[in-house]
């Protein structure tokens, strides 16, 4: 008889349930893309109905590719993205859409607490500014422009939490998930009323559940979670953790000697450090899931995420034949950047299509085109364009501690070597790769093998899972041109920057 845990990571474009044994060897893996909508430009939501039944049906059919009696699944842990509103009422029921990180409408929140002095008074106990994609602020949002809906809250959950929910009937989350969502004291690592008070949403507090660690076990499968998963009823079911913290243990980040990067639908870019950095010069300061440490992160929406919709605007016709024909797209998009070197064109990509580092009305430019460029000069200006924002939030974070070793880098860019070495270049740093697939279920499945016993905590959960698969070294050779290329960028970006919301 077997031991086997399952982590369920729930990211931007995908869905993904993997199931791992007690060795931390991977056994089988479904996923399925995950949906949201867009019902104008800047909101972005999700059906949670239908979230719920994608994450069932990937869990079923990793039991039943794997071939494992569900009775031998000890530990169930799930993943999620952070931030956003996904709330249920008194009976449990989601009774609107979730609102995502991704969403923006709560914009002139941010803009008003700004001005007003109101994020200088919060500041000191979340040691982070104020922004759309936290929970906070589109709580404030739904409380003007939607107090019917705002009334009906019963419970306020992050993505996770709320599969967490639907898995066990149980409400929790976790601490570092909330000290991310500027609920919490970050020094008292308990919710903060006065937060709320200064937000003008008081009343919220009574709705925030009960603060887990990640790998606390905090209920079990229910008989009707049961029959939707094909899980044991009795399974346990850990708490779970934000999927940018799920990755970076899944990538070894227990020291504060490491720097990660993670290229999803987000640019996150993050070091662990023993107190918060208390000034202005980071964005993002949160509980990590080991004790004694914080998560220092950098990040926007503005990574590789923009380049499912350049493949929309360009490939449209070649990704449907190579989707007929069992191919990737992708390896069309990589050729075509290899065959444009770094110094041949000008084009500059802005990866602004969900905002930017600096206003989330930004939107999505390519700028600089004349008649000798091509939809491949387009690609490969979006590509650098995204690692030209992990720049830019990887130069923050240096500010405040000393130039790593190397940077580990996960996402879906991780599978393109021209994309790799791009980061490599434009960074002049060495791009470590770990080994294994789909991170983020790997750290929820950390979670939960913690919470099965499988190992103490996420130290030597490490120390027998993670190892190093190759490294990127930078070409120094071109390091000029891409320093000319990324002050274009940032010229570019702060030309924009008070023409966005004159516009949008």
């Amino acid at each position: 008889m077997g031991r086997y845990v399952i982590g369920v990571d729930n990211g931007g474009t995908f869905i993904k349930a993997a199931m791992y044994d007690e060795h931390g060897s991977m056994v089988s893996l479904a996923r399925e893309a995950s949906r949201t909508m867009i019902p104008e430009p800047g909101r972005v939501e999700i059906d949670l109905n239908e979230l719920w039944a994608i994450n069932c049906r990937c869990i079923a059919r990793v039991l039943a590719e794997s071939g494992v009696p569900a009775g031998e699944v000890e530990c169930v842990g799930f993943a999620g993205q952070g931030k956003g509103v996904y709330a249920v009422d008194s009976s449990g029921n989601a009774f609107r859409n979730a609102i995502t990180s991704s969403d923006n409408r709560s914009w002139e929140y941010t803009k008003q607490w700004a001005e007003d002095g109101t994020v200088d008074k919060v500041r000191p106990m979340t040691c982070q500014g104020l922004y759309t994609s936290h929970p906070v602020s589109i709580l404030a949002w739904m409380k003007d422009h939607e107090p019917w809906n705002y009334q009906k809250i019963r419970w306020v959950f992050s993505m996770k939490d709320f599969l967490v929910y639907r898995m066990t009937g149980q409400a929790v989350s976790d601490c570092c998930n909330q000290s991310g969502g500027s609920f919490m004291n970050l020094f008292t690592g308990q919710y903060e009323k006065s937060i709320l008070e200064y937000l003008g949403i008081s009343e919220v507090y009574e709705k925030l559940p009960p603060l887990y660690q990640p790998a606390d076990v905090c209920g079990t499968v229910t008989k009707e979670a049961a029959v939707q998963t094909g899980l044991k009823a009795g399974t346990r079911v850990v708490a779970g953790m934000f999927d940018v913290d799920a990755c970076s243990a899944a990538m070894g980040m227990v020291s504060g000697d490491q720097l990660c990067m993670m290229a999803g639908t987000c640019s996150v870019n993050a070091y662990l450090g023993r107190k918060p950095v208390t000034d202005k010069n980071i964005g993002l300061n949160s509980l990590y899931c080991i004790p004694g440490y914080y998560f220092i992160e950098e990040g926007s929406n503005t990574s590789a995420g923009n380049l499912e919709w350049v493949i929309k605007a360009l490939y449209q016709d070649e990704a449907e034949e190579c989707s007929r024909n069992g191919k990737r797209v992708y390896d069309l998009l990589n050729q075509a950047v290899e065959g444009i070197g770094p110094e041949d064109g000008k084009v500059v990509f802005l990866p602004f299509l969900n905002g930017s580092m600096d206003s989330s009305r930004s939107r999505g430019v390519w700028l600089g085109m004349s008649p000798l460029d091509t939809r491949e000069h387009m690609v490969r200006a979006a590509y650098e364009g995204v690692v030209f924002s992990h720049r830019y939030h990887v130069e923050r974070l240096l500010r405040t501690r000393e130039t790593p070793r190397a940077i580990r880098l996960s996402g879906g860019v991780t599978k393109s070597d021209v994309w790799l070495q791009m980061f490599a270049d434009i960074l002049q740093l060495p791009i470590e790769i770990v080994d294994g697939a789909e991170l983020g279920a790997k750290g929820a499945a950390i979670a939960a093998a913690i919470g099965a016993g499988f190992y103490r905590d996420f130290m030597e959960a490490s120390m027998e899972t993670v190892k190093i698969k190759k490294a990127v070294m930078p070409n120094q050779g071109r390091k000029a041109v891409y320093d000319g290329k990324y002050g274009n960028f940032i010229k570019t970006m702060n030309a924009l920057h008070g023409l966005w919301e004159d516009i949008f």
